[in-house]
């Protein structure tokens, strides 16, 4: 019965087999063993059936108590994670598909799953993913964007914009009036044909969705010049700033905005920073196992749980542009750095790298945390 997987318990079907073959549980028995497995039933039920299946390999295969126990366990620890076996076949599907699209058009791909708010994880993390792929990511913009995440094709390079529908405080009315009414040639075209309420066209010209029709000092005067009512500006326009906003003021202004900055990375707004900090990346962390680290990143996931004895372990996912790397603080070193890790960075962790014993896989253990945000 465990033929095709070499002997690994791996399919549900597997369990309801092994259930009614060596043990002789009836089918209906085998199932609902299987679902209070599942369930992780710790109560009466379970017991029954472990007494079921127990005597029922002694009576029927001759399997001693010694050999079934053993048995029954590893049905136990498997059931709670096991698939049936079409499930199973549907993901590893859903996976190559996935694969196939992600390697070969990883511009609509990533854009698909930008447009679906992301998924396991937080949308930093797939913005992060398709910087590293080297897709151009850009601000909604007016002339480009739809509502959610698209391609646009400019110079036959592929622009990943981010949807109008991220923008705070931008109502469906206006950004259907956007993708209906576009091209815009100038921002006063925009404003009468649009005929945006200020707060959101404020919000549009701060997150750089008006790029190419002006600075944003510029365009913000221009709106708080007090003379645009109705979509119409000020007879006379406002001095035009000499410069524009630095790439920290713009990144700022998105996160705000759009709830993530796009024009750059919190890591790449940190490098001088980093780089005085002596931090590597983390493939090169992962290179040294026995070794004391400084490590820059960006908390990916992160959970704390308690131990036997009362104290806290936290572990989380460091990820920076190169890769990532799983993190542990144990007790004293969470309560020294839990005021730190009330973000999401980034962060500079300094600790000890190990090799999980589990896994075979480099852990950071770490001994001290820095926002760099603060």
């Amino acid at each position: 019965m465990l033929e095709d997987t070499h002997g690994v318990i791996l399919y549900q079907e597997q369990v309801l087999r092994i259930a009614h073959e060596l043990a002789g549980l009836s089918l209906a028995d085998a199932d609902l063993l299987r679902r209070a497995m599942s369930h992780f039933d710790p109560g009466k039920e379970m017991q029954t059936l472990k007494d079921k299946f127990i005597c029922g390999a002694q009576a029927i295969s001759k399997i001693p108590e010694t050999t079934a126990e053993p048995i029954w366990e590893l049905m136990a620890a498997f059931a709670g994670y096991g698939f049936p076996k079409a499930h199973a076949a549907s993901y590893a599907q859903v996976a190559w598909r996935s694969a196939w699209c992600k390697t070969h058009h990883p511009d609509v791909f990533m854009a698909a799953v930008l447009a679906n708010w992301g998924g396991y994880y937080s949308q930093r993390v797939y913005l992060m993913e398709a910087r590293r792929l080297e897709l151009k990511i850009q601000p909604p913009h007016i002339n480009f964007a739809r509502p959610e995440f698209s391609v646009t094709y400019i110079d036959g390079q592929p622009n990943l914009f981010m949807g109008l529908n991220q923008v705070r405080e931008l109502t469906k009315r206006t950004q259907s009036r956007i993708t209906s009414q576009r091209p815009f040639n100038s921002f006063q075209d925009f404003l009468s044909r649009v005929d945006p309420r200020p707060g959101e066209a404020e919000n549009l010209v701060r997150c750089g969705a008006l790029e190419g029709l002006g600075t944003i000092p510029e365009l913000l005067g221009r709106l708080r010049s007090g003379g645009w009512r109705g979509g119409q500006l000020s007879l006379f326009t406002p001095e035009k700033p000499s410069e524009d906003w630095t790439v920290e003021q713009k990144a700022a202004a998105q996160e705000g905005i759009l709830g993530v900055s796009v024009i750059a990375h919190p890591l790449e707004l940190q490098a001088k920073k980093i780089a005085a900090a002596g931090a590597i990346n983390t493939l090169e962390a992962a290179q040294k196992a026995g070794g004391r680290v400084r490590v820059a990143g960006m908390r990916q996931t992160g959970r704390g749980t308690r131990t036997s004895r009362g104290g806290y372990i936290y572990f989380m996912t460091l990820e920076d542009l190169e890769g990532m790397l799983d993190v542990i603080l144990y007790d004293d070193a969470y309560r020294r750095s839990r005021s730190e890790l009330k973000d999401s960075g980034p962060y500079i962790i300094e600790g000890q790298v190990e090799i999980d014993q589990d896994t075979s896989e480099p852990v950071l253990r770490a001994d001290r945390v820095q926002s760099l945000t603060r």
